[in-house]
């Protein structure tokens, strides 16, 4: 997880949120966390909100890796 200032968040804008896409960005402020930039996708999944183009991706995905889920259950 990347952890900046606001001062590197606000001189760098476009590469946080690029990165964003990836991990959450934590934003600190007097060396405290403050803010945590996400992207949309993952703030939707979070709260329960998802696009129903996720869940096909999330179905197809689970579904690609039932046996492997089903493997790991018997353990």
């Amino acid at each position: 997880m990347t952890r900046v200032t606001a001062t590197e968040f606000k001189n760098n804008i476009g590469a946080f949120s690029d990165a964003a896409m990836s991990e959450p960005v934590i934003i600190t402020s007097h060396q405290r966390d403050r803010l945590v930039l996400l992207s949309a996708d993952e703030y939707r999944r979070l709260v329960g909100d998802v696009s129903p183009e996720f869940e096909d991706r999330l179905e197809r995905s689970l579904n690609r890796h039932s046996n492997t889920l089903a493997e790991l259950a018997k353990r």
